[in-house]
């Protein structure tokens, strides 16, 4: 995966938000009432948005189409009156087109406006009785092109148009969300600013977080259609779904921040919520676009893609990724016996020791750890490849991903006697890790832990019990965070020890849950901690749970298990019933699992900007908690809805894809709170990427 974009896509973007970030598109916009503002359509056609796509050699750019989607999400920022999705992809098509008529349109187009769709003023273009028909501002009409050629190129030209659109509704919602999070800032009540308010802030966090999705799930489309992607047609039509309907709801959500004022002239959000409909609505209803995008993945229909040229970006995975994936598929093939398959779970229950042992030894367990310790200095995002292929053979990573939080703050912060005494064992499997953060009466909010640690010469007394510390019954080792100075500011007196499980005064007690997974209470009565245990500097945690927390807020361990979803419910969908029916051949289903299969798409793709973020040292404080939000209650909902698209059937387990569906939406549940509540995160998203006041 590659995010940055080129120097000239760079510059191409700042000019585009400095031409549409003006007084004189926001008057335009007041002014226009729906209508296309002429002069505004001029100004942007010398600048050369309007034939962008257009040739070079027939007076345009020969841009591709992600460097158009830039400049339609800053005229979206603007809410700028003008089709100018419609006019660069028409100018695109007229490029393409043979003949003086196309020609000529062309070369109207930079002046005079130019629509798919019936509005005053524009020049129309129309497939009628197999011919494209141009019908002209003074009501002339012509034909400039015909036949099956012309028929796919116009197809293709409304592909496009479909996906600029949904970039200027990008743009758009995100704006109405950054205006109601300015105002937010500084509107009072109750003595307090009201984007301290969690009802305030919170659908303001859940919507700027579902824009970035959608941008990024624009990115990727594009990205596929530049590859010609058997799937691209799809994603097309996923995407206008996703950012017509959460521009809508974004957009709802900002003009309601401004309460009475929202109502009003006064203020600028009252242009984007009606600029934002008429976008969002001009292909009919959004939910219609979820039809065709079931219809494209299972029902064979097609749609006709543009040449998009190079985007510049890469949104799957490397050779090298795909190799080592491919490396990984075949080990487990080889040593995945159907017994171990069988008892295989996602619990802890399913940790197989065995296995556990050949996976480190063959350098799978921490592919990503330096050699030194047993590793293969893999990359982050090798580790996410590797992670999708162990899901499909059903092996649990939880054992793994809690040591993997221990080793790695052992190897940051601990002393180089702690190192040699526990990295070893880890690395070659003979040794697990848990975690001991929460406890019973503090929840998500870890800091207020009460586990004491008090110093007794070279040792420390520890005392106090944790909750939810999944894994500990077949753990070795123990990261635990537990307070040292009392009377510091909470966040300032903790320190973190990593210590064996095995030292006197520790007792566990299995607590069982929705998920039939075992987790435990532990207690820690009066156990004797050598200070070779201790990572980083005592009253120092904070600095050690700020790396850790990087590691558990990226989402990719929970989203995981939104593929095995996915794949349950196509199992199930596509198996015929006692009468020979399938439910997949019903087209409001297809419908249901394009919507979960949407979802999935986002959440797969905000997980990876999380490893390319923190591999290309782009990471921002908001992008890990984004991701670990969205994915959780996307998963948590696409569960819940799929147990109830295949009811009764999920209640009953008559299938094992419908006990996986089943068994998911009680998993699902706890996802969005293990790492820190959903709530948690959408403090984090509010506070530091919207600039919104500490709640």
């Amino acid at each position: 995966m590659n995010l940055e974009l080129s120097e000239q896509q760079a510059m191409m973007q700042e000019a585009a938000l400095r031409f549409f970030d003006r007084e004189e598109v926001v008057q335009a916009a007041r002014a226009s009432k729906g209508a296309v503002d002429a002069s505004l359509w001029s100004q942007a056609g010398e600048m050369g948005f309007i034939t962008m796509r257009a040739p070079e050699d027939r007076s345009g750019l020969g841009m591709g189409l992600m460097e158009a989607a830039l400049i339609c999400e800053a005229a979206g920022r603007g809410a700028a009156p003008l089709p100018i999705a419609d006019g660069i992809a028409a100018c695109a098509l007229l490029g393409q087109l043979e003949g003086e008529a196309a020609a000529a349109l062309l070369e109207q187009a930079s002046s005079t406006p130019i629509s798919f769709d019936a509005q005053d003023g524009c020049i129309r273009l129309s497939w009628q009785s197999d011919a494209i028909h141009a019908a002209m501002p003074n009501g002339e009409a012509r034909i400039i092109a015909g036949g099956n050629a012309a028929r796919q190129s116009f197809e293709a030209a409304l592909t496009e148009r479909t996906l600029l659109r949904s970039a200027w509704l990008v743009g758009a919602g995100t704006r109405a969300i950054e205006m109601a999070a300015a105002y937010a800032t500084e509107r009072k009540q109750f003595d307090q600013p009201i984007g301290a308010f969690q009802g305030v802030a919170f659908p303001l966090a859940d919507s700027i977080t579902d824009m970035e999705g959608g941008r990024l799930l624009l990115w990727r489309t594009i990205w596929g259609v530049a590859q010609q992607q058997p799937e691209a047609g799809a994603l097309t039509a996923m995407t206008s779904w996703w950012t017509a309907t959460t521009a809508r709801a974004a957009v709802r959500r900002a003009l309601r921040t401004f309460g009475g004022y929202g109502l009003s002239d006064e203020y600028d959000i009252h242009l984007y919520f009606l600029a934002i409909d008429r976008v969002a609505l001009a292909e009919g209803d959004p939910e219609d676009r979820l039809v065709d995008a079931g219809d494209r993945l299972w029902a064979g229909t097609t749609t006709a893609l543009p040449e998009a040229g190079d985007p510049g970006l890469d949104m799957g995975f490397t050779a090298n990724e795909e190799a080592f994936a491919a490396q990984v598929r075949t080990f487990l093939a080889t040593v995945v016996t159907p017994e171990l398959q069988s008892a295989a779970a996602t619990s802890t229950d399913g940790h197989l020791p065995d296995l556990h042992r050949k996976l480190a030894a063959a350098g799978l367990a921490y592919p990503d750890w330096p050699r030194e310790w047993g590793g293969q200095d893999r990359s982050p995002m090798e580790v996410t490849a590797l992670g999708r292929v162990f899901e499909e053979f059903g092996i649990s990573r939880i054992p793994i991903g809690c040591t993997n939080m221990g080793a790695r703050m052992t190897m940051k912060f601990g002393s180089p006697e702690l190192k040699a005494e526990v990295l070893p064992r880890l690395a070659d499997g003979s040794a697990l890790a848990c975690l001991g953060f929460t406890e019973p009466a503090s929840g998500s909010d870890m800091y207020a832990a009460r586990t004491r640690a008090v110093r007794d010469g070279d040792d420390w007394i520890i005392t106090g019990q944790k909750m939810f510390t999944t894994g500990a019954h077949i753990s070795d080792y123990i990261l635990m965070l537990a307070r040292t100075d009392p009377d510091a500011p909470k966040h300032k007196g903790i320190t973190i020890f990593f210590f064996p499980m095995s030292l006197p005064g520790i007792t566990i007690q299995p607590v069982d849950t929705l998920q039939d997974e075992r987790t435990n209470i532990t207690f820690y009565d009066e156990v004797r901690v050598p200070d070779r245990y201790r990572l980083g500097e005592v009253n120092g945690g904070l600095k050690v749970m700020a790396a850790a927390m990087e590691i558990e807020h990226g989402g990719e361990g929970y989203h995981i298990y939104h593929h095995s979803l996915m794949r349950a419910a196509l199992d199930w969908a596509g198996s015929s019933d006692a009468a020979g029916k399938r439910s997949i051949d019903k087209p409001a289903v297809r419908a249901r699992l394009a919507r979960v299969r949407t979802h999935l798409e986002i959440a797969d793709l905000m997980c990876r900007r999380v490893t390319w973020a923190i591999e290309a040292g782009r990471m921002t404080r908001s992008i890990g908690p984004m991701a670990k939000m969205f994915t959780t209650e996307i998963y948590m909902a696409d569960a819940a809805d799929l147990a109830a698209l295949a009811a009764p059937g999920t209640l009953a387990h008559k299938t094992p894809a419908l006990a996986k569906i089943e068994e998911s939406y009680r998993q699902s549940i706890g996802q969005t709170i293990y790492g820190g509540t959903s709530e948690v995160h959408r403090t984090i998203i509010a506070q530091h990427h919207l600039g919104l006041p500490r709640a």
